[in-house]
């Protein structure tokens, strides 16, 4: 064989091999998306619906999606900018709280009606599914994987407190619009501030209490500084995990499809749900277990907070109406579908 024929044949292999073996890397390479959170990493409900849900979107991709995480501690966990940081392209994807903005999501936070939530499962279900109808406008600006509903928010008190009445005149830290007008019926100074700020300032007596479900009392040591828990579900708090939709639309087709399917609408709702009812149990327990005081909300209770909360529900709703938001018939649907919502098997 002559040289001729050799350099014929092999320049354009050996080329070839380069050209792949500089393209390798680069296919390889997962696109980065951007996730922020106001929770901590090592928050329980972290590690058992965020972190999760974003590794099985990352294996559903084939590894062609990796995620770059900003959690509390850092520039982007910011409580107040989480819907503001993805809808803005900030971030890719963000899990923050609706209730620390009243107003802006005024008709999903028809959730938060006093006494409305007693099974935050059956509510997730149910506003997830007529989120496409009832509120897409007020999530417009982004691509909403799902609406969370926190179980119910108890009353956690540095001192005693046996009953509502014993709440009159107290400092009671707040979020959303149901329990924060409930509070104010009941003669309670309703305090607004995000749950990483609710263990000192409970500490230094600037609030004689919070509301809040069960996971945030280990997640934010708020049950460090409270010791009577009163089991009177006057409300429920709102997250939401969303996209920013440009990035979604970036995407490779079968990873926009798996977004918008598999991780997004009422069974990714129903996750996080579960996991808050699974882990504010273990809370709970644990408190009894130290000697804290749980009073029971009793019917009587109920019976005698009920015209107030009655009264919040119904100008909450007038309100909202006169706006031209359709809030009677959201809220209607959202009874009727947590009606319909079955137990989960095994149960």
């Amino acid at each position: 064989m002559t040289l001729r024929i050799v350099l014929k044949y092999a320049v354009p292999a050996l080329l070839g091999a380069g050209l792949l073996a500089q393209a390798a890397p680069a296919q390889a390479q997962a696109t980065k998306l951007k996730f922020s959170t106001m929770e901590s990493p090592n928050d329980p409900f972290v590690a058992c619906f965020t972190m999760p849900l974003l590794n099985e979107l990352k294996a559903a991709s084939g590894g062609r999606i990796d995620f770059e995480t900003y959690m509390g501690g850092t520039a982007f966990a910011h409580p107040l900018k989480q819907y503001e940081q993805v809808a803005r392209g900030v971030m890719d994807i963000s899990q923050g709280v609706l209730s620390y903005t009243p107003g802006q999501f005024a008709l999903t936070e028809v959730v938060t009606m006093p006494f409305l939530v007693d099974d935050a499962r059956a509510a997730s279900v149910a506003v997830n599914k007529l989120a496409p109808k009832h509120l897409a406008d007020e999530f417009k600006d982004i691509h909403l994987m799902a609406v969370l509903v926190t179980p119910p928010l108890y009353v956690h008190m540095r001192g005693d407190a046996r009953s509502l009445d014993d709440l009159k005149g107290k400092r009671v830290r707040a979020t959303g619009i149901g329990a924060t007008n409930l509070l104010k019926g009941l003669g309670v100074t309703p305090v607004a501030m995000p749950a990483p700020a609710v263990y000192e300032n409970l500490q230094k007596g600037v609030v004689d209490g919070a509301l809040a479900e069960f996971t945030a009392l280990q997640a934010f040591r708020i049950g460090e500084v409270t010791k009577t828990h009163l089991l009177a579900n006057a409300s429920s708090a709102l997250l939401f995990i969303g996209m920013n939709k440009d990035r979604l639309a970036a995407l490779p087709k079968d990873i926009q499809d798996a977004v918008r399917t598999k991780f997004s609408g009422p069974a990714v709702g129903e996750r996080a749900a579960m996991c808050w009812q699974k882990l504010g149990q273990q809370v709970a327990d644990k408190l009894k277990a130290e000697g804290h005081t749980f009073v029971a909300f009793t019917p009587a209770d109920r019976a005698k907070v009920a015209p107030v909360a009655k009264s919040v529900t119904d100008e909450y709703i007038a309100g909202l109406e006169a706006k031209g938001k359709k809030a009677r018939d959201f809220y209607d649907a959202l009874q009727k579908e947590m009606s319909l919502v079955g137990k989960p098997a095994g149960n």
